[in-house]
């Protein structure tokens, strides 16, 4: 069977994608995909790194005010739909798996002309212009978060999956989650603090988190991880002297999901995979939700934790380095931690890459 997948501009839309092609290719019987993205996204660059073959058409934002801008928008979109509409004639796949980002709606709604049924994934709990114009015109849509469903009243089908970053944590491999703990120099009794803001990091949030480290000087038995983010490295490496040994300050992970394993507490902005992946292996979390995101959906994404007892939230214009402090000891003493350690893993959803593929399955065999 052939799968097109569509999805780009961040990492969030790109991954889940991804996570998804790798269970399919553990399954019974062959699968085929492509993948459609833009120029301008990480997704040439992502998926340049897999077997999936890429082809490019053109995307951008949708804007709901009427201005020259969303004219030149609108006609950027339609050149897309007719590129895409191309490729899909061309390859004549069995169902189109959209998960966010520009690109999905001229694939999508170039799917639904040519009568190829597809499936729309959302990540986030509020979801984007883009995913929901294109419910009305998609097989099914699946959800992250409970309550989503009433964003998309107009889609013939909505189904809770949760995000499928969530299942592939828990698929690393006993060897590298020791080459982690050696790495990091993590000792049998420490807890281990990791502060992250993304690939690109925060410059603002990371003023804050600086200025802090000293602090972790009084608790010897916190693994304190820090990662800045490439673009921040030298500027904060420089500035900070005779850390303690226990804290130490990277650019980026690349082996951050056999690091997650051992974690105890995340701080962090709110992103879907993020949260999937904390909650699936039962990680207690300060989230410090993004407010320059699409209709501030990663606040919202918090919230959902947050009246679970899942994860606390602070908001960047409510962050000082006192308020932080005071937030990360609170969670760190043994009651509050394992009590949102359990919330947290009581929230994960284990299965979701195979419930999202059950979908695209089934959908897949209506053609």
């Amino acid at each position: 069977m052939k799968v097109v997948f569509t999805g780009g501009g961040t990492g969030g839309h790109i991954y889940p994608a991804l996570s998804l092609w790798h269970y399919m290719q553990s399954q019974p019987g062959a699968w085929e995909a492509h993948y459609i993205g833009t120029r301008e996204g990480l997704e040439q660059s992502i998926v340049g790194k897999t077997d999936i073959p890429f082809e490019e058409v053109e995307a951008a934002g949708l804007r709901r005010q009427v201005s020259l801008s969303a004219l030149r928008t609108l006609v950027k979109t339609a050149r897309g739909y007719f590129q895409a509409k191309r490729l899909l004639k061309q390859w004549k796949p069995d169902v189109v798996v959209g998960t966010g980002g520009f690109v999905t709606l001229p694939v999508i709604f170039a799917a639904h002309a040519l009568r190829i049924p597809s499936v729309v994934w959302e990540g986030n709990a509020r979801p984007g212009l883009t995913n929901q114009l294109c419910a009305r015109r998609t097989n099914a849509v699946a959800i992250s978060f409970e309550g989503s469903e009433r964003f998309f009243s107009k889609a013939k089908r909505v189904v809770l999956t949760g995000n499928p970053r969530g299942s592939e944590v828990l698929q690393i491999d006993t060897r590298a989650k020791r080459e982690a703990l050696d790495n990091y120099r993590i000792l049998r009794d420490q807890k281990v603090v990791l502060i992250f803001t993304g690939s690109r990091g925060s410059e603002s949030v990371n003023d804050v988190i600086t200025k802090l480290l000293p602090r972790f000087a009084e608790h010897d038995d916190w693994r304190v991880i820090f990662v800045t983010g490439e673009r921040h490295y030298d500027q904060i490496a420089a500035s900070l002297h005779d850390l303690p040994r226990h804290v130490t300050v990277h650019p980026f992970l690349y082996d951050m999901p056999s690091l997650l394993p051992h974690v105890d507490l995340v701080i962090s902005r709110a992103g879907s995979s993020t949260l999937a992946e904390v909650c699936s292996l039962g990680i207690a979390s300060i989230l410090i939700p993004s407010p320059y995101v699409t209709a501030n959906h990663q606040e919202e994404n918090a919230k959902r934790l947050v009246d679970k007892g899942a994860a606390s939230m602070i908001r960047e214009a409510d962050l000082t380095e006192d308020r932080l402090w005071e937030a990360i000891e609170t969670r760190m003493h043994d009651d509050a931690l394992s009590e949102m350690k359990a919330c947290a893993k009581a929230n994960g959803m284990p299965d979701a890459v195979n419930r999202f593929y059950q979908i695209v399955q089934e959908v897949a065999r209506k053609k």
